[in-house]
């Protein structure tokens, strides 16, 4: 007979031998890769700087988009290469001081002086 829902729970999984690789892989994804990524992540994000660390979290999706196109052949389309663009933007915008901005914006290269 088929098992009923109340077999499907982590334990349930561990208890029946044909089910156990996928508890395994359950706790593994759970424990390790997500649990002591995430206490790992928060360790390190707490000894810099709170714009640095945002600039960190917020690149997180473009490191996977890169990782992904490297190791595993995906292609991005249009929108994603605009993502990123508004991504890195923010990122910019976020880390640059108003000064530099504003001479980035009002430089003049004619006669290369920052207009006022």
């Amino acid at each position: 007979s088929e098992p009923g829902w109340e077999t499907m729970g982590l334990p349930g999984l561990f208890l029946n031998p044909d089910m156990r690789m996928v508890a395994l892989a359950v706790a593994w994804t759970g424990i390790l890769s997500t649990s002591v990524n995430f206490c790992i992540e928060i360790t390190a994000l707490g000894r810099v700087p709170s714009a640095e660390a945002s600039v960190i979290l917020a690149t997180e999706p473009l490191w996977a988009g890169l990782f992904a196109a490297l190791w595993f052949g995906e292609r991005f389309g249009a929108n994603d290469y605009v993502g990123g663009a508004l991504m890195i933007s923010a990122c910019l915008v976020n880390t640059l001081k108003p000064e530099d901005v504003r001479g980035f914006l009002f430089w003049n290269e004619s006669s290369g002086q920052v207009e006022e």
